[in-house]
């Protein structure tokens, strides 16, 4: 577990990129348009919660390493849907071509090498490090700890897999490490389901975290309550998650293979876009 926490210090933005997107302007503008794409497509495809975890990771420390060019608005497009690629590529079992994520509001067309050649751009900027800890990294951990090592209910681990997606969306939670955020949610969700109380369950723990950290996620939780409840009013379904080996269900609950799984087959065939309404940019971009 300290390993992990020493480690999730290398799959973070760089410093400065959270008070920037604070500041709105070009960075916030591609993150935010970035993210839209992303979300249409990930639910396009249905895709695991972590696959979109992983894809905005890339895409955060992409923006805040990479020198932006103002100039060239085809590259937010393109970017997207490399960090997206990639993340398909180290998590979906089945996956579509990087060609054939390009279905949800595209203004351009990019040709298979044009995104080979900027997923080659984003990995190196990234300088290769793309299995990213994730606040998914610690939710067995956490779970185990806050829930007295019981077996966690399949609906337990939904909801947490819900809001560690949710908090994906809103850059203020760059503020906090993987680990804080993975905390918080679960004590989260166990204080919602008043199985625990947050604060004599955060005062009681032992853990390699900082609790101060955790309780300032937490509060960012609580004041974005709203909002949450009206992101997840369908539930997700946690693929991908529920396939660590630490869970362990108990008997009466839903088991893990009942939940829906990817239908890449029907995605693929409501995924053909008109090229005439896209620019397709058959030439090198980069």
């Amino acid at each position: 577990m300290r390993a992990l926490v020493e480690k999730e210090m290398d799959h973070r933005p760089k410093g400065g990129y959270v008070e920037r997107l604070g500041h709105g302007g070009f960075e916030s503008s591609w993150r935010k348009d970035a993210m839209d794409w992303i979300c249409k497509v990930h639910s396009h495809y249905n895709f695991g919660p972590l696959t979109l975890c992983l894809s905005v990771n890339y895409m955060d420390r992409f923006l805040s390493s990479f020198d932006l060019p103002h100039d060239k608005s085809w590259m937010q497009q393109l970017m997207s849907v490399a960090c997206l690629s990639l993340a398909v590529k180290m998590e979906e079992t089945v996956a579509p071509l990087p060609v054939d994520l390009q279905v949800c509001d595209e203004y351009y067309a990019f040709e298979p090498r044009n995104i080979k050649r900027m997923e080659l751009v984003v990995m190196e900027t990234l300088k290769w490090r793309m299995h990213s800890v994730t606040p998914f990294s610690f939710l067995c951990y956490f779970l185990d700890k806050f829930n007295e090592g019981k077996p966690p209910s399949y609906m337990l681990v939904s909801r947490c897999a819900e809001l560690i997606v949710a908090t994906v969306k809103d850059y203020r939670f760059l503020s906090f490490r993987p680990s804080e955020i993975a905390a918080a949610v679960v004590l989260w969700v166990l204080a919602e389901n008043q199985v625990i109380s947050f604060s004599s369950a955060l005062a009681a723990s032992e853990i390699p975290v900082n609790k101060e950290m955790i309780a300032g996620c937490y509060a960012l939780l609580v004041k974005k309550r709203g909002n949450f409840s009206a992101s997840l009013s369908a539930p997700l379904s946690p693929i991908g998650v529920l396939d660590v080996p630490c869970f362990s269900f108990r008997n009466d609950d839903t088991t893990p293979g009942s939940s829906p799984s990817n239908n890449n087959s029907s995605s693929n065939d409501q995924a053909s876009t008109p090229a005439s309404k896209r620019r397709r940019l058959s030439a090198s971009p980069i």
